[in-house]
């Protein structure tokens, strides 16, 4: 039988921006399948208010987001969080190597 929807903690890393998820631990991870599980969205949100207290110059924008959990996977429920935990949907086009780095106008 799947196991019931959970939540996790989410928000982004203020050094570069990617994402974070906070782990069961406390501490925070780039890989949302290292993300702790809350069976319930109060703590989840709990967990938010303590990190926007006292981690914002390590985290900032955190957030609460409901996943679906079976075994070793998460599986966020919208496709915003999918995209996100993810990564883009689209090939980003690296510069042709033959060009360097200079750009347009040099």
């Amino acid at each position: 039988m799947p196991a019931p929807n959970r939540w996790v903690v989410t928000g982004k890393f203020t050094d570069d921006g990617s994402n974070a998820w906070r782990r069961a631990d406390g501490t925070w991870s780039r890989r949302l399948v290292e993300a702790g599980l809350y069976t319930e969205e109060a703590l989840a949100n709990a967990q938010v208010a303590e990190t926007i207290a006292n981690e914002q110059r390590q985290i900032s924008d955190a957030y609460v987001i409901k996943v679906y959990a079976f075994g070793a996977t998460i599986d966020p429920l919208t496709a915003r969080e999918r995209i996100r935990a993810n990564g883009p949907t689209i090939r980003v086009r690296r510069p042709d190597p033959e060009r360097g780095s200079k750009t347009d106008g040099d």
